[in-house]
């Protein structure tokens, strides 16, 4: 749940649970107080109701109604009010509802209800002259005054007298009651309520602190797990995700930075060499150790080949280096890669370096053009590396190097190259394209090798959209498969183009 929709719940259930407690108060505070103020009310009786106001509300009823038949009786039948048996009747009654009444004739009190008073009539009604038949206590607070004449002539009046002392007694005990009721209501509502939403939501923002202290002292060792799924959980998991991805990149920076050590070792390891090497040739010449035409030559091709193999470590580190930022631009065209094998193999079987070595290319069935987005001099470039990394590690009398062409599910090419060379340690197998690393058996002095060439093979097919592999048995040989997606006739570019 939201947080939103739980505010919102909140709110309304801080409305909500103060109003029913408080009417749950009126009906229970209210129903035993007003059995006190109105005997028989509230319980369920003849007059009696759940809810006290109802009980209220009939007891004006039976009054208004008893009022209004009295009332009647007094303008139409007034010989009524003069039958003993009907006024004890009607006194009964109106005793049932807090109620009396007084029959006035001649200014004399005839008839006075059990439990009032006519000493208590008011002046302007009796003049002063009437005499109480029932003195007691007054009990009525409110006066209803019916003139009436008798059939013999004469004039009275019938004082009804309601008694409001019982209702107001109840009002006043009752609404103090209700408002402490209501006010505790709200005071423990809105308290528990604001407890529990600040506590779902600050709970969860003290572990997210804790959580960036740690990262914040280089610890990302800590999870993140709020198991939420509001927006705390949402910020939370974004959380997470960051630490496992500064988790991972500082992971690949040390491994960079092991990577690069490795490789200043490497190449001061490997310049180390042929830079000895020229050095004692020129010492030789300088000192006229070389005294001949034919021993200078020989030093001077000494000098020149070791000066091509340095400048070829420096190159494919440049290269690399280009491919890795993103900044060596691809020419992209559409290319028969089959016909661009076929010229290629032709060209290494013309290469000296090559010779005794048994060079081949073979197409599956149904390959006779095979048609690829491809940058030719990149593609040539990682080929070649493939090629000159097989020859440097066949060591049979035998040397074989075969192209094969296949198609996959999906659209792909499979082009793989097999050499018969020494091949590649188990060890070392899943590592062959990570930048800066050698085999331990590439570490012979004299290959020239500074690592990076399967590297720089796995960035420029990688950037023509495909993936580089490995497969190898120790003493069996090598197999490198590069997979190319197909052509597109949208003319979509493989990859990104070598861009970063």
């Amino acid at each position: 749940m939201s947080i939103r929709k739980k505010l919102i719940l909140s709110y309304a259930a801080m409305i909500a649970v103060p109003i029913l407690l408080f009417g749950l108060t009126i009906a229970l505070l209210g129903n035993l107080l007003i059995k006190d103020a109105l005997p028989g009310a509230g319980g369920g009786g003849k007059s009696g109701h759940s809810f006290p106001l109802s009980s209220i509300r009939d007891l004006f009823a039976e009054r208004s109604e008893l009022a209004s038949g009295l009332k009647f009786i007094a303008e139409h039948d007034p010989k009524l009010l003069a039958d003993p048996a009907f006024l004890t009747d009607m006194g009964a009654r109106l005793r049932e509802v807090e109620s009396g009444m007084i029959v006035i004739r001649d200014d004399e009190a005839a008839y006075v209800s059990p439990g009032l008073s006519a000493d208590q009539i008011p002046t302007d009604l009796a003049n002063g002259r009437m005499k109480a038949e029932n003195p007691g206590p007054p009990s009525g607070t409110q006066w209803n005054t019916i003139a009436f004449s008798s059939p013999d002539g004469s004039r009275g009046k019938l004082v009804i007298v309601s008694d409001m002392k019982p209702v107001a007694d109840f009002f006043k005990r009752l609404v103090p009651l209700v408002l402490l009721t209501l006010l505790g209501a709200l005071i423990v509502t809105n308290g528990l309520l604001t407890y529990l939403v600040s506590r779902s939501i600050v709970k969860p923002l003290y572990a997210l602190k804790e959580a960036a202290g740690h990262i914040r002292e280089g610890d990302l060792e800590h999870p993140i797990r709020l198991r939420r799924q509001d927006e705390i959980g949402q910020l939370g998991a974004a959380f997470e995700e960051m630490r496992v991805r500064l988790q991972a990149s500082l992971g690949a920076q040390l491994e960079l930075e092991h990577g690069r050590k490795e490789l200043l070792a490497n190449i001061s390891h490997d310049l180390k060499t042929p830079i000895t090497a020229i050095q004692g040739c020129t010492d030789c010449l300088s000192d006229g150790i070389a005294d001949t035409e034919e021993k200078r030559q020989k030093y001077v091709q000494m000098i020149a080949g070791k000066t091509t193999e340095m400048n070829r470590m420096i190159e494919e580190l440049q290269l690399y280096s280009t491919l890795d930022t993103g900044k060596l631009p691809f020419q992209w065209e559409t290319v028969d890669l089959t016909a661009y094998m076929i010229q290629y193999v032709n060209e290494l079987q013309l290469d000296p370096r090559f010779s005794g070595t048994e060079v081949t290319f073979t197409p599956s069935a149904g390959m006779e053009q095979v048609l690829i987005q491809a940058d030719r001099q990149k593609l040539h470039r990682a080929l070649m590396n493939l090629a000159d990394n097989s020859l440097q590690y066949m060591k049979g009398e035998t040397k074989k190097l075969q192209f094969s062409l296949d198609q996959e599910p999906g659209g792909i090419y499979l082009l793989q190259i097999r050499d018969n060379g020494e091949g590649i340690p188990a060890d070392a197998l899943p590592r062959v394209f990570d930048r800066f690393f050698r085999a331990q058996s590439s570490r012979s002095p004299g290959k020239g090798n500074s690592g990076l060439g399967l590297a720089i093979v796995k960035q420029i097919i990688e950037a023509h959209g495909g993936t580089a592999s490995a497969a190898s048995k120790t003493g069996e040989g090598t197999t490198i498969q590069l997979r190319f997606p197909a052509w597109k006739r949208d003319g979509t570019k493989p990859g990104n183009g070598g861009a970063r």
